[in-house]
């Protein structure tokens, strides 16, 4: 009778979907207590200029929207920062999977060819969160 070959676990799986985590939470917990910092971050600069939002405006009234747990109202004040935080809380999970299955990460090729998919796709999103801000940014 054969023995069960031991799956061996790629920690490569867990480094960045871990620390985008951590980093994210990081943010929350900066938002739930965002009236006692002391300093404020400045004014958009391309909405003084410009009078047009950027793609982050809004981004700090949504953390702290997701933070109290008001996400529809974290969504109208920037939908990509909901979108974000939630793809950050399922790339965690995806993560965690693979290496607690012991999936084989992908060949580097692969691995290319998905961050340059990944990366259009979150152009594209941010291209189209940023028309959103622009025409209903209350």
């Amino acid at each position: 009778m054969k023995e069960a070959v031991p799956r061996s676990r790629h920690v490569q799986w867990l480094v960045a979907p871990v620390a985008t985590f951590a980093a994210v939470c990081a943010l929350l917990f900066a938002a739930r207590i965002y009236e006692k910092i002391p300093a404020k971050p400045p004014a958009c600069g391309l909405r003084t200029v410009f009078g047009i939002p950027c793609v982050g405006c809004g981004g700090t009234r949504a953390m702290r929207a997701l933070a109290e747990g008001r996400p529809l109202e974290a969504a109208r004040f920037n939908p990509a920062v909901v979108l974000g935080v939630g793809i950050a809380g399922f790339w965690m999970l995806g993560g965690w999977w693979r290496y607690r299955t012991g999936a084989v990460p992908p060949p580097f090729p692969e691995q290319n060819r998905r961050i340059v998919r990944n990366a259009a796709a979150a152009g594209v999103l941010l291209l189209l969160n940023w028309i959103y801000l622009i025409l209903c940014l209350p």
